[in-house]
């Protein structure tokens, strides 16, 4: 009984040192693993969150793995998680390229036609605060709801000129749809002529 004690016991020991080899392997993997992804986060968060989770998911896979002591569980799940970020990395590079020329076509477009509609708005706003009777549908509540609108309209406008020359591309677009689309709000609650 005794030498079948002592072979258990041997045997545990032969796994508990297997399992202590492999345990700073992993870890060397796992903060590899990290290291790779973390040079992507900010870009790939922003442009392609689901594929940053999907990679995040392989590093989090070798993480619990490595917590339950599975150290070689853990360094199979995370060991491809380097050549993944750099695939990442790439896609993101190519999205990016795509955002920044769907926001630069909107930005030209917008800085092409609204500055021209908010000085007609604030054309027809004037007019319609000489008139001593209003037009059908018109009452005052109304006009100075709408000039309100179009000063916030303007403000937004006005936000979006300083973002873009601040090269701030994204809030510069951001802010312009937003008085676009109260401008173009505007535009139909005034009667006037679209476009």
């Amino acid at each position: 009984m005794n030498t079948v004690i002592r072979i258990a016991a041997l045997a545990a020991l032969a796994l508990l040192a297997t399992a202590c080899s492999q345990k700073d392997p992993a870890q060397e993997a796992i903060t590899a693993a990290e290291g790779a992804l973390a040079a992507v986060y900010d870009d790939a968060q922003k442009y392609l969150p689901e594929r940053y989770a999907e990679v995040k998911a392989e590093l989090d896979a070798g993480r619990k793995a490595f917590e339950e002591e599975r150290y070689d569980d853990a360094i199979k799940a995370v060991k491809d998680v380097p050549a993944h970020a750099e695939d990442l990395s790439k896609e993101v590079v190519t999205a990016k390229q795509q955002k920044l020329s769907e926001l630069n076509a909107d930005w030209a477009r917008l800085s092409g036609s609204l500055p021209g509609l908010l000085t007609n708005i604030d054309g027809r706003l004037a007019e319609l605060g000489k008139m001593r009777k209003l037009p059908a549908g018109m009452d005052k509540q109304l006009l100075d709801e709408a000039n309100a609108a179009y000063t916030s309209a303007q403000a937004a406008w006005d936000e979006a000129s300083a973002a873009f020359s601040a090269g701030d591309l994204e809030t510069a677009v951001g802010k312009a749809r937003d008085a676009e689309g109260t401008a173009q709000d505007l535009v139909a609650r005034l009667g006037m002529q679209a476009g």
